[in-house]
């Protein structure tokens, strides 16, 4: 803030009769925050940078984003842009098309197993073991039915783009057109967990294995101003246990330096520690979900004055 204010403190006595020295400085810094960003969102489109949201992955973790959404949101921050890798991608498919946070919580509440898998179950579990056969994902799709219908990537509210692997090239297949349902089906499959998802003669699995904080997606959408809600994994938690537990581990691990190299390509970066929950603890959602109110709100400040410095000479001038 002593950045901005020192830059714009003069300006704000223009706007107010009585001088900003008979105020407590506290309430300076409030008052010059409140009123340059209630300029800044009421700046037309063409006139303030292009804002995008990047959205990691993470599993559960992930359900952080919502919490995080909802702050942007109620704080007025402009979202124009969006990207998400596996949770991120679930996510930030169901905001962009147009839900609302406080339907994201309620979806939160419901999603089991079987919302992902019809494998969840006892004849699942055979086939695994006497088969050699991964559950399928495909009960994700019907979900995304129930929620948004057959939307297309053109048709959604904000303009939104999610990733996957071709596991049998290791190339990442990017989604930004098309039906939604199988893209996002397709980029939170886990590998080793669930069997690859069939698509247009490709074999394909989890973006968070090639993109795990989609920044480059962002930028490629038109974004000038990129900010980044990340749920960076716990390695201090207990050792993984199952094999299962151990493979995902392992993409955590890729995915913390993934994480680290994308950051840098974001103007801001909100770190939600989401600590000691696993990928598929899906009774944990909502616990996410509240971390990443508080890390957002813990952040709101600091993002507001640089968002206002990005734009600061159509600010004062408006």
């Amino acid at each position: 803030m002593k950045k901005l204010s020192a830059f714009l403190l003069p300006l704000l006595g223009m706007f107010f009769a009585q001088p900003l020295h008979a105020l407590p400085a506290v309430t300076q810094d409030a008052i010059l925050r409140d009123f340059l960003w209630e300029e800044f969102i009421n700046l037309p489109p063409e006139r303030r940078p292009t804002v995008g949201l990047a959205l990691s992955a993470g599993g559960v973790r992930g359900f952080a984003h919502v919490g995080v959404l909802e702050v942007l949101h109620n704080a007025a921050v402009p979202i124009d842009v969006m990207a998400g890798t596996s949770m991120g991608a679930v996510v930030g498919s169901l905001y962009a098309a147009g839900l609302p946070t406080d339907k994201l919580w309620e979806i939160g509440q419901h999603i089991q197993m079987d919302t992902i898998t019809p494998d969840f179950n006892l004849m699942g579990l055979l086939k695994l073991l006497f088969l050699q056969k991964l559950p399928s994902s495909r009960n994700l799709q019907d979900f995304f039915h129930r929620q948004i219908g057959h939307m297309r990537f053109e048709d959604m509210a904000i303009p939104f783009a999610t990733a996957a692997m071709d596991v049998k090239t290791g190339e990442q297949v990017v989604f930004d057109s098309g039906p939604v349902d199988i893209a996002v089906r397709a980029s939170m499959n886990l590998p080793g967990i669930f069997d690859p998802v069939p698509y247009r003669h490709r074999y394909l699995v989890d973006g968070a294995v090639v993109n795990y904080l989609p920044v480059n997606l962002v930028k490629q959408k038109g974004a000038d101003y990129i900010i980044a809600s990340v749920t960076p994994p716990d390695f201090y938690s207990q050792a993984p246990q199952t094999v299962a537990a151990y493979l995902l581990r392992v993409g955590d691990v890729r995915g913390a330096a993934m994480i680290e190299e994308s950051a840098q390509k974001a103007n801001f970066v909100i770190q939600n520690r989401v600590l000691d929950i696993g990928t598929l603890e899906l009774d944990k959602l909502h616990e996410a979900g509240e971390v990443g109110i508080r890390s957002a709100n813990e952040n709101l400040e600091a993002l507001q004055e640089d968002l206002i410095l990005s734009a600061i000479d159509d600010v004062v001038q408006k």
